[in-house]
């Protein structure tokens, strides 16, 4: 596309959508007769079902299949699989009591997702904790959700199969998507894009019945939408702006906003606002959010990011799945950074340009702006300044005004054009197949933990998260020395990393350096007074020691920090237990379980304090409750035998 200079490419759009009207342009003139522009199919016979469209579809279903296939013998890796997955006791419960525990006010890494978190606990009721599994239902949703996509732009272009087949098909096996697909903690992005999508299509169906002769039963279409929009904000709450690109579909099909266009939004926006809160309230209640920029310089990070996003949407290479915020240089940041808004704003009045001649690059332009705006970090979430799952969705605008234009150029007979379009083709194949490399190649990075925590320090190599998580790797590996070695980097880089300061003291522990793990946990404290994580880690480091009177006290603390903090309640229970003080052990027990009553080993342990005192019948029922949330739990079948 680069090689054809930017006057001849704007004539011809002009020229191009002053001769013909497509079916969206036709929706602005709601009393008169539907006029559809000329595509490669009669789009008064052809339908989604005609052969020659599911043949094309089919095709590109399976070219995405074969360049995510290697997902398929992937791993769990501890980047959240293991609070979502493999170490979720919640995925144990009976369906029945899942569904209430995740649809009330549960919290999972500040997310409320609980649609999300029902279909894990179904994947695990389905195959246990096989990681393949898992990869094959993120798998198929990508796939599901590139039908949707053929079908979405199908619509949208006046039912045009090249361009439908060229967004789906990048859509597929774009390096940038990768993230979205390949980890299985972001099954969220996945299942929230299939309803959103879903309920795109619907709400386009409903633009195409007001215009028609049975506007009656125009609004069940609206109804459904508003369905699929609660179900893909209960999935991911990134959902919320669905209301926003409603509207800028009505902008684009050139709809009179009259009273209807806004009386019909109002419930939308009401969810929109509702799950806003709850988005706002859950990274609060996990101390996601954090204030360490002024709004400033969150101004140049939104800017540097979103052109960003555009470069490698065109050049997808240097692929992280951490993006570090970037490190100021005598208290300033990287020039790139100060010149980013510039460029922002010059892009912005180049797009509102071409409003006089369509609405083809503003709506391409703002689909891309509008679902990506809540991921720019002007509310500082997390310690990521971008990634790449945030374009999942936003991408489809561009591929959409990118295959608009290239469908102009294969259409056109302009003899000034024509010289191009081998070397437009050209481009294009060359750029399939470069997408389809690094998407393969790609998805082998995530592999395992190993191949994911090495790709990140090769990266990032003075990042206090990728030190970490190398460290933490090599802990597992057994290798504590090395592991020390990075944990104390990541401390240096960041005086209040607690989770750092957690894994050196585990490292620590496992060399039995008891004097060194004890003044790691009071120097983190001291940085982060207030932290439930350390106090419980201190705590626990007492318990170790056989302070059982202190480590009671520490637990009590971090208990009143965070209400759920369900490991200090198990962990204050077998002080109290150690102290044989068996009662209030069970009064402990008790407590945690009134916030988590299928906690198989909260039902184990009480079950074994009443075994101590004798109390057999009422231990018996306890260790049958706790193999009824885990039957392959041999702590509870050995006592239940003893018992």
């Amino acid at each position: 596309m680069g090689l054809i200079p930017l006057n001849f490419a704007l004539e011809l759009l002009t020229k191009y959508y002053l001769r013909k009207k497509t079916l969206t342009y036709a929706l602005m003139r709601q009393k008169k007769e539907i006029k559809r522009e000329a595509s490669p199919f009669n789009p008064s016979k052809i339908s989604l079902s005609n052969p020659k469209l599911l043949l094309w579809l089919g095709a590109i279903i399976v070219v995405t299949y074969v360049s995510f296939s290697p997902v398929l013998k992937n791993n769990f890796v501890n980047w959240d699989d293991n609070a979502y997955v493999f170490e979720n006791p919640h995925l144990n419960k009976p369906l029945p009591e899942a569904i209430r525990y995740f649809f009330g006010p549960n919290y999972f890494i500040g997310n409320y997702i609980p649609l999300t978190m029902l279909t894990y606990a179904i994947e695990h009721k389905a195959s246990g904790l096989k990681p393949e599994f898992y990869h094959m239902i993120n798998l198929f949703f990508h796939l599901l959700n590139v039908i949707l996509v053929f079908s979405f732009i199908y619509l949208l272009s006046g039912r045009k199969a090249l361009v439908a087949g060229m967004v789906s098909l990048f859509f597929g096996i774009h390096p940038m998507h990768v993230e979205s697909v390949a980890w299985v903690s972001e099954l969220k992005d996945v299942q929230y894009t299939f309803f959103f999508l879903a309920g795109l299509i619907v709400y386009y169906k409903y633009l195409e019945k007001r215009i028609g002769p049975d506007k009656k039963n125009s609004f069940k279409f609206l109804a459904f939408a508003f369905l699929l929009f609660i179900l893909s904000v209960l999935s991911k709450p990134a959902a919320i702006i669905f209301p926003l690109v409603l509207l800028l579909l009505d902008f684009y099909t050139q709809r009179k906003f009259d009273k209807l266009v806004w009386m019909e939004k109002i419930p939308f926006f009401i969810l929109s606002i509702i799950f806003g809160f709850l988005a706002i309230q859950s990274q609060k209640a996990d101390r996601l959010l954090h204030e360490d920029y002024a709004f400033s310089q969150k101004l140049f990070f939104a800017s540097h990011s979103f052109i960003s996003y555009l470069v490698k949407f065109i050049l997808p290479t240097n692929l992280s799945l951490f993006s570090p915020y970037p490190t100021l240089i005598k208290g300033h940041l990287p020039t790139p950074y100060y010149l980013a808004p510039a460029l922002v704003i010059l892009l912005v009045f180049g797009v509102y340009k071409t409003l006089k001649h369509s609405r083809l690059v503003a709506f391409g332009f703002l689909f891309f702006a509008i679902n990506l705006i809540l991921v720019l970090q002007f509310i500082s979430i997390g310690d990521a300044i971008m990634a790449d799952r945030y374009t999942y969705i936003p991408y489809v605008g561009l591929l959409f005004m990118v295959a608009m234009g290239f469908d102009s150029l294969y259409q056109s007979n302009h003899i000034k054009l024509n010289a191009y379009k081998p070397y437009v083709v050209t481009l294009l194949v060359v750029f399939v197949l470069s997408c389809f490399y690094l998407t393969f190649t790609r998805c082998k990075i995530w592999k395992n933990q190993d191949t994911i925590a090495t790709d990140l320090l090769n990266k990032f190599p003075d990042d206090r998260l990728a030190l970490n998580n190398k460290g933490f790797l090599l802990s597992v590996q057994g290798r504590y020395e090395e592991s020390i070695k990075l944990y104390e980097r990541a401390i240096q880089l960041k005086k209040d990393y607690s989770m750092a300061y957690i894994n050196l003291m585990d490292a620590y522990l496992a060399l039995n350096n008891y004097n060194n793990a004890l003044s790691t946990i009071d120097t983190a404290i001291k940085h982060v007074p207030n932290n439930f994580n350390l106090i419980t880690k201190k705590a626990y480091l007492l318990f170790r020691q056989q302070n059982y009177s202190e480590a009671v006290k520490l637990y009590k603390a971090s208990i009143v920090l965070e209400k759920n903090n369900i490991s200090a309640y198990s962990n204050l229970a077998e002080c109290y237990y150690m102290m044989k003080e068996y009662a209030k052990s069970i009064n402990t027990l008790n407590l945690a379980l009134a916030r988590d009553p299928s906690n198989f080993m909260l039902l184990n342990s009480k079950g074994y304090v009443l075994f101590v005192q004798g109390k057999f019948e009422l231990a018996v029922k306890f260790f049958k409750a706790s193999l009824n949330v885990k039957p392959d739990y041999t702590t509870a079948s050995v006592n239940l035998s003893d018992c």
